[in-house]
């Protein structure tokens, strides 16, 4: 019979089966440490989740904005860049479409990476993060860059297009004619733009300004004289030419017809024909669109310049939180393979 040494002892060899069970499956309590780790790694995963999922829902809705903005630019107020001379124009409009494109397929690849939980999707939505920051950095850059150049170079630009362009180019004039009826505008300006020497060139029927006041008026009403739409009335009366173009002229508001082409065109009391009479024409642009014109390129390149500062320092933000999710994904990885490697203990 087994003694209690025997049951205790190594000889009993039921015993020592029974000891060896006892000690494989004696499981070490893990400690609140290691309970509590995962809990948290979990929980913050889920914050930054939350806030990625946040922040490409929104810049989806501005990418859309931004390119929405771009195409109605590019297609109601290409006119302007013909008028300047200057396709920076144009090119700011593209600029904006294609921001706004690349926002809405990197937050699509963003919200995918989301969905499936790849680290390997992440890093490349961060990736395209630092991309569009670089780009966004750029055009707020070129816009800048866009605001000084007008500013030193279109007043010429404007005078050389209308004078050699208008009534001869179809696209010039054509741009003319819309920037002066939405703007509510004519020719350039009503004062000096440049030094008189500038207009040292007769008008096209070989007459030159007769008075002080024409000649302080020469970026006005009479700059049309120089173009091909006087040089072509060469043959009409002095009483029957047009002085301006229809584009000059007031439109009635309720009917959204002219008031009175005819005075508009050519009105003995006044100008466009008589500079020295301070009678004024009711039915003629007298604001220049010079200055409306640069108010317009201007606030275009102030929009562009805001915005891409603006959504680069959110895409920051947007870089911060995709970076902390993956560095959440690897501490994750971690605690799953530091849970699955055996105890040497």
């Amino acid at each position: 019979m087994a003694t209690n040494h025997d049951r205790l002892s190594g000889d009993n060899p039921r015993g020592r089966y029974q000891h060896k069970m006892e000690i494989s499956t004696v499981i070490p309590e893990p400690t609140s440490q290691n309970k509590e780790s995962p809990k948290r790694c979990l929980t913050a995963m889920n914050c930054f989740k939350l806030l990625l999922m946040i922040f490409n829902i929104l810049f989806i809705a501005v990418g859309i904005a931004l390119a929405a903005v771009g195409i109605w630019t590019a297609v109601s107020k290409v006119y302007v860049s013909f008028v300047i001379g200057d396709t920076l124009f144009t090119a700011a409009s593209y600029m904006l479409i294609a921001v706004g494109a690349i926002i809405i397929i990197v937050c699509i690849i963003g919200t995918v990476a989301l969905l499936k939980e790849n680290k390997r999707w992440l890093i490349i939505y961060f990736g395209l993060l630092v991309f569009g920051f670089i780009i966004l950095i750029i055009a707020a850059v070129l816009g800048i860059v866009f605001k000084g150049e007008v500013e030193d170079v279109m007043v010429q630009s404007m005078r050389n297009s209308l004078i050699n362009g208008y009534a001869k180019d179809k696209e010039i004039t054509s741009a003319w004619d819309q920037l002066q009826t939405e703007l509510k505008c004519c020719a350039l300006s009503q004062k000096p733009l440049g030094p008189a020497v500038i207009f040292n060139f007769p008008y096209k029927d070989g007459t030159n300004p007769l008075t002080a006041k024409e000649k302080e008026l020469q970026d006005g009403w009479p700059i049309y004289k120089r173009t091909e739409f006087f040089d072509k009335q060469k043959s009409i009366g002095v009483n029957e030419k047009k002085y301006v173009p229809l584009s000059c002229c007031v439109v009635d508001e309720i009917t959204k017809a002219y008031k009175s082409d005819k005075f508009c065109q050519y009105f003995s009391q006044g100008p466009p024909f008589n500079y020295d009479i301070e009678m004024k024409n009711d039915y003629l642009y007298y604001t220049g669109c010079y200055d409306k014109a640069k108010e317009l390129v201007l606030s275009q390149s102030d929009i562009i310049v805001a915005l891409a500062f603006v959504f680069a320092f959110i895409m920051i933000a947007g870089m911060v939180i995709t970076f902390f999710l993956i560095r959440s994904f690897t501490d994750d990885e971690e605690a799953v393979k530091h849970r699955r490697e055996p105890d040497n203990l």
